[in-house]
């Protein structure tokens, strides 16, 4: 499938701009795609490390019992999975029907019956909440947008920088929205906020060495596969797990932004 087929409208409409101004290539669009070995990879990482749950305990102090909670752009929702247990309600909003599928099935097999997955064009949606978050979610929402989706405060997070240790170096940047850029953009806006700084696990666990091989070249597609092999080499460890033998370290460096919306 091509990825003009792949994508939805809503995609499509934020990365249009993108792809003509040369931040993404084509196969790094595809890499944002839910699919099936990606949703696998992404399950597998959250539940070795932790990484979501760790994420939940920075969040759970600004939260309240009786807060509605909205997850803008929730992807698989590990994170809402961890907070729905400190607020009375929680709707984790995505426009991909796989991702939403996913989660409302966790949901219930947890059941967590305080979430609500939810599939939905956020640039349509007339809900406000009275906290909302955006977890390294989409593009920089305007004054208006922030206030638009919740009566109390927003939780934005992102990352620190725009590279992992998940591949090659050389092939880690990316376009994405950093602390800095955040920073600036409230600064501008004139919102009040607190910033939360934080560096979490969050590396990908493999069942083997060739999955390991598969993984580096899924994202860093312009790599050779010496280039793979010796950056495993150097990079990844034995874990001794039957499970996932191998591992690749990647220590998350990201930012937690409260923003003030009353």
């Amino acid at each position: 499938m091509s990825i003009a087929k792949a994508l939805t409208l809503l995609q499509m409409r934020y990365i249009i701009s993108d792809i003509y101004h040369g931040k993404y290539t084509e196969r790094e669009l595809m890499n944002f795609l839910w699919s099936e070995q990606n949703i696998r990879w992404f399950l597998d990482a959250s539940s070795y490390t932790g990484f979501h749950k760790e994420l939940a305990a920075r969040i759970s102090p600004y939260l309240e019992s009786s807060d509605t909670l909205g997850d803008i752009g929730c992807g698989l929702g590990r994170l809402d999975l961890e907070l729905a247990p400190h607020v009375a309600n929680l709707t984790a909003i995505d426009i991909n029907e796989t991702v939403i599928a996913q989660l409302q099935h966790d949901a219930t097999r947890l059941e967590l019956q305080n979430v609500y997955a939810r599939c939905a064009d956020v640039t349509e949606m007339t809900d406000s909440f009275d906290v909302t978050v955006m977890s390294f979610f989409g593009k920089p929402v305007t004054d208006s947008g922030y206030r638009r989706f919740c009566r109390r405060r927003a939780i934005r997070i992102v990352n620190t920088k725009n590279f992992g240790n998940l591949y090659p170096s050389n092939h880690r940047q990316t376009s994405r929205d950093t602390v800095p850029t955040i920073q600036h953009e409230l600064d501008k806006q004139g919102y009040r906020y607190q910033l939360i700084t934080a560096a979490i696990e969050f590396g990908q666990p493999l069942r083997s060495w060739q999955e390991a091989e598969q993984f580096v070249l899924h994202n860093a597609p312009k790599i050779t596969k010496k280039e793979a092999l010796d950056f495993l080499q150097g990079s990844a460890t034995n874990t001794g797990r039957s499970d996932f033998p191998v591992y690749i370290p990647n220590q998350k460096e990201l930012g937690i932004f409260v923003i003030h919306c009353d």
